[in-house]
């Protein structure tokens, strides 16, 4: 019960930060968007490391830094570095008319799947089949008023953005367990948010954007969400099995869909609203 209140917290703080990364970005470029969200994400891991580091600040909450190994250490790295891009092609796809695709299909997470079975070794009964079934059901009444595209190449771009950024996300938040493990929840934190900051600043060099002066509260706003939901989400690692952190995590798009209703207005029709049940009824499922 513990790790399904965790995984909540989690849903909710991604779920509002999913729908307000259209406004953040909305008139600056996306990647300096990230960028600048990364500063502050990993200058408060930083921070709480180095506190906790020297003084135990949040030992008696998150529990004894774990000691790893400098394979641990390599190892975790290259899986956040292979994480930054589900990030990657996530956000850039809100800056195209792919986004009523890339959301669905990020959120079926086939992959996570695929790999918390195949390579955690995690046993799927007939329970999650079924709340397989609802998940897919739920999410294509939800979205199926919205796919709509100009021409089979925008359908085909769309289609491409959204099984990339489901595969590095899913791939990697699946076996984000490992580093949890190894690393402790804020050491992985930190890392995690370091490595997606400095991917950034190698892609804004290479592709020698100008820098903008852009709104920084709504980046605040954003790095806050993420920080919260990063470390609900690591804790729930803790306390849960990948399969129930991915199904309990679909909340995450209804929470979307309702801070989308707040920001910006969007209506939720009958179809959506029994979409968002089957989902609900997913989670019911395997909890």
């Amino acid at each position: 019960m513990l790790g399904f209140l965790y995984i909540l917290s989690s849903s909710a703080f991604y779920g509002f930060s999913n729908a307000y990364w259209k406004k953040a970005i909305q008139d600056a470029p996306f990647l300096q968007v990230i960028f600048s969200r990364g500063l502050y994400t990993t200058s408060f891991f930083g921070l709480c490391y180095f506190a906790d580091f020297q003084w135990g600040i949040f030992t008696p909450w998150l529990g004894e830094r774990p000691v790893f190994t400098a394979a641990e250490l390599a190892m975790s790295i290259g899986l956040c570095v292979f994480s930054f891009f589900g990030l990657y092609f996530f956000v850039r796809s809100l800056k195209t008319e792919a986004v009523s695709l890339v959301s669905p299909i990020s959120s079926i997470n086939l992959f996570g799947m695929l790999t918390a079975v195949l390579f955690l070794g995690e046993s799927w009964g007939l329970s999650f089949s079924i709340a397989t079934f609802c998940v897919v059901g739920g999410i294509f009444l939800i979205f199926q008023s919205d796919w709509h595209f100009s021409s089979i190449s925008s359908f085909m771009k769309a289609l491409r953005g959204s099984i990339l950024a489901s595969f590095f996300w899913g791939v990697s938040y699946a076996l984000f367990k490992y580093p949890v493990a190894w690393l402790g929840v804020l050491p992985f934190s930190f890392l995690l948010e370091l490595c997606v900051t400095l991917c950034v600043g190698v892609f804004l060099i290479f592709q020698k954007q100008k820098w903008q002066q852009i709104p920084q509260n709504p980046i605040r706003i954003l790095a806050l969400c993420i920080i919260l939901g990063s470390v609900f989400l690591n804790i729930a690692y803790k306390t849960a099995t990948v399969t129930q952190i991915i199904f309990v995590s679909k909340s995450q798009l209804v929470l979307t869909l309702i801070f989308g209703q707040i920001l910006y207005g969007e209506k939720i029709r009958p179809l959506k609203l029994l979409g968002i049940a089957l989902l609900l009824l997913s989670i019911y499922i395997v909890v």
